[in-house]
């Protein structure tokens, strides 16, 4: 073998193994840079409370408040949670505290609180003798005005994206509110007739979408019951439902408990090109002896100062996951103020009618007036007639029971079949008039 040739040769096995000891170097230095948080734990002070996360090293961070309800949010790198157990004490308000990966390398911890408060101050401490690098929050109980003039305040310098506020973008819906008894007869959006011996008949799409997962739980009912594992077993047992009548294809937006934003729920049914969007949940409200079920469609204006509130509630789930509420995007928006959302609007209104009906017939408790409308940032999609269903109140003890009941996930699933299949029969005969 030439000379010249076993010197290549050498050459290519050596920067080969250069190669492979620089990733393993890479691989390692990673590893050992990777964020663990070991412990949390609070103390208590006269003027104050601590919050203290112990950690392997000290790292950029955000630290804020939000409302609706009251929380400190602690956004850093991706990290391990290492902690067994956090301890709450009396004292420093705490419900609940939990944490999840959002997106681009960026982890949350939400903590829960029991009544407004104000962060005097995030720092680090740096590692001293025993002790390891520490994340240290005071936070103090205020009045709600305090609180308002104080929530914008942000800690630290991690870069995260922007928190905006919804922008809704309809125009020309005085009409909204009216019923419409039948949709629209020319309507773009093809529509299916249930009998029909061509089996190359696309059968209609019907979307489901389990409100709140992963990072984001919901409402908290009686015993811990979280809305998200709720919601999520409603959308299955009614999926279980409407494919067992041989009539729709169906798609959950989540099958598991993870975090989707609003935006990528509407995305989802538009890209799969779903003819009816149905969005599940379980509200809560201060006023425990309140039960029922209630529908909601969209609309700029809401119809009364409670749906108004669980509105601007269900819309800050978003938040949770640091993103902003902008659905759409500018050509999506000018659709929204055209015939297309007009229509698509009258037909989620005709929907939300005849699901209702569909609940008293089955002897479903329904709140007064069950059928109302806001500016709900899930139901946006310009082209798909959307409702969102509120199965019932976390917050009402004996209801928050029935909701884990499979019976009455069967029931209510029932109903809204019912009402699903009640629509598709008065599309298709009013089409083929």
């Amino acid at each position: 073998m030439p000379l010249i040739h076993l010197i290549k040769v050498h050459l290519i096995k050596a920067l080969r193994l250069f190669i492979f000891i620089c990733f393993a170097f890479l691989y390692l230095q990673m590893q050992a840079y990777a964020l663990e948080i070991t412990s949390l734990r609070y103390g208590k002070y006269p003027d104050k409370v601590r919050l203290v996360l112990d950690m392997d090293q000290i790292s950029d961070f955000r630290v804020f408040t939000l409302s609706s309800p009251y929380r400190i949010v602690i956004d850093l790198p991706f990290f391990t949670w290492r902690v067994d157990k956090a301890e709450k004490p009396v004292g420093v308000f705490i419900s609940d505290i939990r944490q999840g990966k959002l997106d681009n390398g960026i982890s949350r911890i939400v903590i829960d609180l029991n009544k407004p408060a104000s962060i005097q101050k995030a720092f680090f401490l740096p590692k001293n003798q025993d002790r390891p690098d520490r994340l240290v929050i005071d936070y103090t109980p205020v009045d709600a005005i305090t609180f308002e003039a104080k929530k914008s305040i942000i800690h630290g310098t991690l870069k995260t994206k922007e928190y905006t506020q919804v922008k809704t973008p309809f125009k020309n819906t005085a009409q909204l509110s009216k019923y419409i008894p039948i949709p629209p007869p020319n309507s773009n959006r093809p529509k299916q007739k249930f009998k029909n011996s061509n089996k190359n008949v696309v059968k209609p799409l019907i979307i489901i979408d389990p409100g709140h997962g992963g990072v984001d739980p919901g409402a908290l009912g009686h015993n811990r019951i979280y809305e998200k594992y709720v919601t999520l077993a409603i959308a299955k047992e009614l999926r279980k439902q409407l494919l067992a009548t041989g009539r729709y294809r169906v798609l959950l937006t989540r099958e598991t408990d993870i975090f989707i934003k609003l935006k990528d729920r509407v995305k989802f049914a538009r890209k799969h090109k779903g003819d009816l969007f149905i969005s599940l949940h379980a509200d809560s409200i201060k006023r425990k002896n309140v039960h029922g079920i209630s529908i909601y469609t969209i609309s700029k204006k809401a119809s009364d100062a409670q749906t108004a509130a669980l509105a601007k509630k269900e819309n800050q789930a978003d938040l949770i996951g640091g993103v902003g509420l902008d659905v759409e995007d500018k050509q999506v928006a000018f659709i929204l103020g055209d015939f297309l959302m007009n229509e698509t609007m009258n037909q989620s209104k005709f929907l939300a009618n005849i699901v209702v009906r569909q609940l008293k017939n089955n002897g479903i408790k329904t709140l007064e007036n069950p059928h109302r409308y806001a500016g709900f940032a899930v139901l946006k999609a310009p082209d798909i007639p959307s409702i969102l269903i509120e199965t019932g109140f976390m917050s009402n003890k004996k209801e928050a029971k029935l909701l884990r009941q499979k019976r009455h996930q069967q029931k209510i699933s029932k109903a809204i079949r019912h009402g699903i299949d009640s629509y598709f029969k008065h599309t298709a005969l009013n089409e083929s008039n």
